[in-house]
């Protein structure tokens, strides 16, 4: 009986090794390479994204552009007014 037991369960560990059929998750070629059609009544029209990114870019480039002159602008500003204060703190401090 204990030999009975030990063949079953040295079986059953070969089986989990053995190799699957060769028919297991096969598909036939002729489904793989199937072409894409548009659906009936549709046309499938080329965009050109290029063009269009391009654009995009062009006035991103253009807005980045006018919003560092206006920090800048803004840096000179304080800049002015920091400078001001400053010398109105001496004048202070003179008196």
């Amino acid at each position: 009986m204990f030999k009975s037991v030990i063949i079953a369960s040295l079986v059953a560990s070969a089986a989990a090794f053995a190799p699957a059929s060769s028919t297991f998750g096969v598909r036939t070629a002729s489904a793989l390479s199937a072409e894409w059609e548009p659906a009936e009544g549709m046309k499938w029209e080329e965009t050109d994204f290029e063009s269009a990114i391009n654009k995009l870019e062009k006035e991103a480039e253009d807005r980045l552009d006018a919003k560092i002159k206006e920090l800048e602008a803004n840096i000179a500003v304080l800049e002015s007014h920091e400078k001001k204060k400053k010398n109105n703190n001496n004048d202070n401090n003179k008196k």
